[in-house]
């Protein structure tokens, strides 16, 4: 029999006639009662010859709490190795610097070309991200500043310290969308002042830094696997739903107040047509003509491929707002000055000053873990996507070095009154294809946003909100999941509800949650369907179990035993129906969780109890260890001790010439002894044979099924047992029990010859 992991199992032989011999039968139950014996067994020193054995014996169990200084010394190696890397970044952190900067000086010194493509292509984002920054930061309901200040920090120290050279890192929608519950005047903080709502968002991403980084510093980046596809979707749907709604308030006004992040949101009224007709046609059509540049701009040849789209946009809208709009018409839409004005400076460190209320600490610990499971996940979604533009392999350690990184940036962010962000995956795509595929690009695109932020204070106030409108909504059309629509049709209903669970939830109440839920959802879906994959093949045959003959009911298990289908397995044993003993073989299966165990406990404790037996063989080793730990079931702990010798009983064919002579091919009984040194008795005489190493183990089947491998044919032909002694110096033992208990000599059968006849021809 083949083995499962590094357990050796004995075998399971078979015969090819309907009963077997006296001398058979008795020399398999003399045999048995040798190999009950455990302590001569071991006395002999050759516990394994001719034994069907599941497992070795298990180990006792642990104590109970024998897991608790295992935990604390699994938490202590992963703070020994973290400062392990800190004692070491400190010392050679220094001269790895001076190396590191003379070698890239020298690099570029020799390619100039390179530099420059650098720079110019780190340029280009930095110009791209001033809208969205703006953009994302009125979602987030904090000044232009914030997010202007986010893109510099998450920009530049991702830049340097990420796993992706290359990749960019901003002010982001998945999070502006979801922190924007913390500023808005019906959020969780209604209670706060404005000003005490925005220091908690802030105290929110200086906490979500220290979370990413502990995320990095446990390598959770693994988990990401763990994702569905489906809850991917209904993700990407959500989050483009809600950065649509979250920019409908671009189409309101406030006359109480000069600036409209100062008014209510009773004070704040609708554009309709009816009432402000010329302001809403025209906040309409900054939205559209916005839209349609950034749709249509890159087509146009040269000039398309080398300017950003979004920034033409922008321009051109902000333009046309004061000139034709302010000086021609006579009114004109809302800009950044009459939102939420800012004034360029160089960001300072300032530690967030919140109430100490255990409402709010709270509601800030809950959004602090929701963006940062939102952010790490978006961010090793974005690197794994670089790493399929520039054909090159993720490693599972970049991933956690982009998490200390984004934890880091977010972390400056909290403290320089900054709203945080995560990789950006339009910009960082940008990026690559114009070039930018080193260190260099997006470190510089931190340094342009900083110099932005200092020099173009005072034009970023000139743009119209309905501008960055049409890029948002731009934005949303490129998030969303089209291809939702042709899954929801066509593909599987399960998968249909995963999109549609995740979206909806995502919208309405969580992302993070609807993430989770989706993941959850998926996993039981999964764990059904797989539930419905195992198998049993039931036969009803005659053994020689333990040197009794009897009729048994065969049961060869296939799949994973769990909770979802241990009772399928269950249904396949009615221990008040078949013969008296049920052996269930588990060579092909594998026990997975309590719920298999408890399960199998009941097969064996309901034998018992209508006076029958069942038996487990073929046990892998770490199933019958789950098994002996956790089992309540001292018979089935015992039985898993033992050791059997099972023969079966198969019926055959007569060769149809001679009909007193057996076919090889079907009238033996074959064992394949595991690895190792092993003495050979002969079936008549029980002579044993000199001792042989085992070259592997092979699977129970008829020896016609083995013969390239046994090539037994391919010896004299002797009398069984001088053939057994010849076959045993150089392959795996068989033990041959002819149905009549003879030495005749064998013959093939016309059967047989035809095979042969085929192998040398494909030879």
């Amino acid at each position: 029999m083949s083995s499962k992991g590094t357990e050796p199992t004995p075998p399971i032989s078979t015969s090819g006639s309907s009963s077997s011999s006296a001398g058979s039968a008795a020399s398999l139950r003399d045999e048995n009662d040798n190999n009950n014996d455990n302590d001569k067994a071991d006395n002999m020193g050759n516990p394994k010859t001719l034994q069907r054995s599941q497992s070795s014996m298990p180990p006792p169990r642990e104590p109970f709490f024998a897991f608790v200084p295992q935990v604390l010394m699994w938490f202590g190696g992963i703070f020994a190795s973290e400062a392990a890397i800190v004692k070491n970044a400190a010392i050679n952190g220094p001269s790895w610097f001076q190396s590191y900067t003379t070698d890239s000086f020298q690099f570029y010194k020799e390619n100039p070309r390179t530099l420059l493509n650098e720079v110019i292509s780190g340029f280009t984002v930095a110009i791209m991200q001033v809208p969205e920054s703006i953009a994302f930061s009125i979602v987030a309901g904090v000044p232009p500043l914030s997010g202007l200040q986010a893109t510099f920090w998450m920009a530049f120290i991702t830049g340097i310290f990420g796993g992706k050279p290359g990749m960019i890192s901003g002010a982001a929608g998945a999070l502006a969308v979801v922190v924007a519950d913390l500023t808005d005047d019906g959020g969780p903080l209604s209670y706060l002042t404005p000003s005490q709502r925005v220091n908690a968002l802030f105290m929110t991403m200086f906490l979500c830094g220290v979370i990413q980084i502990g995320f990095a510093v446990l390598r959770l980046a693994k988990f990401v696997r763990l994702l569905p596809e489906t809850a991917l979707i209904g993700y990407m749907n959500g989050l483009a739903i809600i950065i649509f709604i979250a920019e409908l308030p671009s189409f309101q006004y406030c006359d109480a107040e000069s600036i409209i992040i100062d008014c209510t949101e009773d004070q704040k009224q609708w554009l309709t047509f009816q009432d402000d007709t010329v302001k809403t046609i025209l906040t309409v059509s900054q939205v559209f003509l916005c839209m349609i540049i950034m749709k249509y701009f890159h087509l146009i040849p040269v000039v398309g491929d080398s300017v950003p789209s979004s920034l033409v946009a922008l321009l051109t809208g902000t333009v046309l707002e004061h000139t034709l709009f302010r000086l021609v018409i006579g009114t004109g839409t809302r800009t950044v000055d009459e939102t939420a004005p800012i004034s360029g400076s160089i960001p300072a460190f300032e530690f967030p000053s919140v109430p100490m209320q255990s409402d709010t600490l709270m509601t800030i610990i809950q959004y602090a873990f929701t963006v940062a499971i939102i952010g790490s996940l978006e961010s090793i979604l974005t690197l794994k996507a670089c790493h399929e533009i520039t054909d090159t392999v993720p490693q599972v350690s970049e991933s956690n070095q982009e998490l200390f990184a984004q934890g880091l940036g977010n972390l400056l962010s909290g403290l320089s009154r900054a709203m945080g962000g995560d990789a950006m995956m339009g910009q960082s795509t940008i990026n690559l294809l114009n070039g930018g595929g080193r260190r260099v690009s997006s470190t510089i695109c931190g340094v342009f946003m900083l110099l932005f932020i200092v020099a173009l204070g005072p034009l970023i106030n000139l743009i119209p909100i309905a501008t960055l409108t049409g890029v948002l909504f731009m934005v949303v059309l490129s998030t969303f999941q089209w291809k939702t629509f042709m899954i929801l049709r066509y593909g599987r209903i399960t998968d249909s509800v995963a999109i549609i669970l995740v979206t909806v939830m995502a919208v309405f109440y969580n992302v993070a949650i609807a993430i989770g839920v989706g993941v959850v959802f998926s996993a039981i879906v999964h764990a059904y369907d797989s539930g419905n994959h195992v198998e049993g093949d039931v036969v009803l045959k005659t053994m020689i179990v333990n040197g009794t003959e009897k009729d048994v009911k065969y049961v060869h298990v296939k799949g994973a035993i769990f909770f979802s289908s241990i009772h399928k397995l269950i249904n396949l044993c009615s221990p008040n129906e078949g013969p008296s003993t049920v052996i269930l073989d588990f060579e092909d299966a594998i026990i997975v969780d309590h719920s298999a165990v408890v399960g199998i406990q009941g097969i064996v404790h309901r034998y018992e109890t209508v006076g029958k037996q069942a038996l487990l063989v073929n046990l892998p080793c770490s199933s019958c260890l789950m098994m002996q730990r956790t089992g309540d079931s001292d018979s089935l702990r015992k039985d898993l001790k033992r050791k059997h010798v099972l023969a079966d009983l198969m019926s055959g064919e007569f060769d149809e010439e001679s009909p007193s002579i057996l076919s090889i091919a079907d009238h033996m009984s074959v064992e394949f002894e595991i690895p190792g040194e092993v003495e050979i008795p002969h079936a008549e005489s029980g002579e044993v044979a000199a001792p042989f190493e085992c070259t592997g183990l092979m699977d129970e089947t008829r020896v016609g099924g083995q013969l390239k491998c046994l090539k037994m044919f391919e010896l004299g032909v002797h009398p069984i047992n001088v053939e057994l002694a010849q076959l045993g110096q150089n392959q795996p033992r068989l033990s041959i029990v002819e149905k009549d208990g003879g030495t005749t000599t064998p013959r093939l059968s016309r059967k047989m010859t035809s095979f042969l006849e085929d192998v040398e021809e494909e030879k």
